[in-house]
């Protein structure tokens, strides 16, 4: 199949792209930036085709199109709500775009990264399936909410058939600053992590397990949300505490009396897509640090 990949320089974009072209698909690469110089070993391992473009104008028809995986947008909470306008330009207008893009050029399915932010912190319960009750609790859970919307408008209305993965907490290497397991890795370069609310726990899944999730769902018929997490809490001290022991640094956290929870129910996934994590927190965490300056020689 002939796959474009909006949001294709980013994070996320990167691993899908590997993932896809593993799994014997062609890729099209579509982002505001340039073709990353150093993501990758060779161009051929980034895609088969790289188009610069702002997801916020009209996009041009891609040839042969089958299927579209759209990553582009703003993806921090904290960003959405310093600039509500760029995030609503980018996550609803740029999803508008990317869906008429599509449909101009004939693909049959769109791929749509969401949140798990969409049933709210702390949700209602644990684990949390996708019947769980949605909340417009933020600029940024509103625009991924307006964003599936819109996909479920394309399907009623033309017939564009889609699948949106309801991202946890993604991790892995090649995360910018500004993530959670990132900034801990870089206080630990710099020899101590302190960390308020350790008793936190999110839901962590490798940024390989979330691309083979991504390529499963290029490829279903099924229509609608699927969690993509692992089904698992983890404290956020004891990350930072595993962190700490790789490196050498010194760590102290504090415990907060109103701690949230999230801990994604993934058995829909599972059941539709074949697909469940198979990377532990542990794992992940060492790939995570081998590739950090911070790393200490023992995971290599």
């Amino acid at each position: 199949m002939k796959v474009c990949v909006t949001g294709a320089a980013g994070f996320l974009g990167r691993h899908v792209i590997l993932a896809l072209n593993r799994a014997a698909h062609s890729v099209v690469g579509l982002d505001v930036e340039p073709v990353p110089k150093v993501a990758f070993s060779t161009r051929a391992d980034i895609c088969n085709e790289w188009l610069k473009a702002d997801i916020t104008q009209p996009l041009a028809r891609i040839r042969g199109l089958d299927a579209v995986v759209h990553l582009a947008g703003v993806a921090a909470p904290n960003d959405c709500d310093k600039d509500p306008a760029k995030a609503f330009s980018t996550n609803v207008n740029g999803t508008y775009q990317v869906l008429k893009m599509a449909l101009e050029s004939g693909a049959r399915k769109v791929v749509f990264a969401s949140s798990a932010h969409v049933y709210d912190i702390p949700p209602k319960y644990l684990p949390t399936d996708e019947v769980h009750p949605l909340r417009l609790n933020n600029t940024y859970t509103t625009t991924k909410l307006l964003g599936e919307e819109l996909c479920h408008l394309y399907f009623e209305n033309h017939g564009l058939s889609y699948t949106t993965l309801r991202l946890y907490n993604a991790y892995g290497p090649g995360q910018a600053l500004g993530y959670f397991i990132p900034d801990q890795i870089a206080k630990a370069g710099a020899g101590r992590i302190d960390l308020q609310g350790g008793n936190t726990t999110k839901d962590w899944v490798y940024v390989l397990d979330v691309a083979r999730a991504f390529v499963l769902a290029v490829e279903t018929a099924f229509v609608g949300p699927l969690n993509i997490g692992t089904g698992k809490e983890t404290e956020l001290a004891d990350i930072a505490c595993l962190i700490a022991d790789a490196t050498g640094a010194t760590f102290r956290y504090t415990r907060l009396p109103n701690a949230t929870r999230m801990c994604a129910d993934i058995a829909r996934a599972r059941r539709v897509l074949g697909w469940e994590p198979t990377t532990s927190i542990e794992e992940g965490l060492h790939a995570t640090l081998d590739h950090a300056e911070v790393a200490h020689p023992v995971l290599s």
